[in-house]
């Protein structure tokens, strides 16, 4: 054979060698070393919510008083921990396989939890004032959302939602690895809180319009390292089989 078609079967070879666009989605992020300790300078991690989700059936959907009866409602304690570095490998959790979260529904085939991390951030600015109302300093949180979401299916076999519950967190996700339905590990960027940022042009009314440039703080995310956090949760309650 030729020299140049030798050249043309190995590149063939090597094209059908190359994994599917599928798989090439699945490959784990480079993550970042992590933080044996969140620096005070970062919004903490630690908390734990209690989270309310109410769902009737169809029949019950007209009823404008059913979210205030206990029957439909559905309860959940939520709790989001730091795990420092020096406990990761003591624990095992460098075994675990992080993929990039994404949302899309329910499709595994079987009833249970699934995690939901949004992608983009919710802003919620600050203003303060003085006794006389002239404004003083403005300050941006950030936010994002989880939501937990619980898929049963009828006996038809399609599956519906059962419930969801939200929560807003003040970290970036990067990766996620999930242990079972209820839980779960997030490689995530912490924020810095209250980072400077160029003045804002702000207006107020005092006695009539007025424009002024108050110094401006925002949360900014930290990307030097990542944070690992478990995310777990415990059914307090559930919602009755009301179909």
């Amino acid at each position: 054979m030729p020299p140049t078609r030798w050249l043309l079967a190995a590149a063939l070879l090597l094209s059908a060698c190359r994994p599917h666009a599928s798989q090439e989605q699945e490959t784990p992020p480079r993550l970042k070393p992590l933080f044996d300790a969140l620096p005070a300078r970062n919004r903490p991690f630690d908390r734990q919510d209690t989270l309310d989700s109410y769902w009737p059936p169809d029949s019950l959907m007209a009823d404008s008083l059913f979210h205030f009866t206990a029957p439909p409602r559905s309860r959940v304690l939520m709790r989001v921990q730091f795990v420092p570095a020096s406990a990761v490998a003591a624990a095992r959790l460098d075994t675990l396989t992080f993929r990039r979260p994404t949302f899309r529904l329910y499709e595994d085939g079987r009833s249970g939890y699934e995690w939901e991390f949004f992608f983009g951030r919710n802003l919620e600015p600050t203003l303060t004032e003085t006794p006389e109302q002239l404004p003083l300093r403005m300050a941006l949180t950030y936010s994002h959302r989880l939501a937990l979401q619980e898929y049963r299916r009828w006996p038809a076999g399609n599956y519906y939602e059962r419930n969801a519950y939200l929560l807003d967190h003040n970290f970036g996700v990067e990766a996620v690895a999930c242990v079972n339905d209820s839980v779960v590990y997030v490689s995530a960027f912490p924020l810095l809180a209250n980072q400077p940022r160029p003045d804002t042009l702000y207006t107020y009314y005092h006695g009539g319009p007025h424009r002024k440039r108050p110094p401006l703080v925002a949360d900014r995310p930290d990307t030097t390292r990542h944070a690992l956090l478990r995310l777990s949760f415990r059914e307090l309650s559930h919602s009755t089989n009301l179909e």
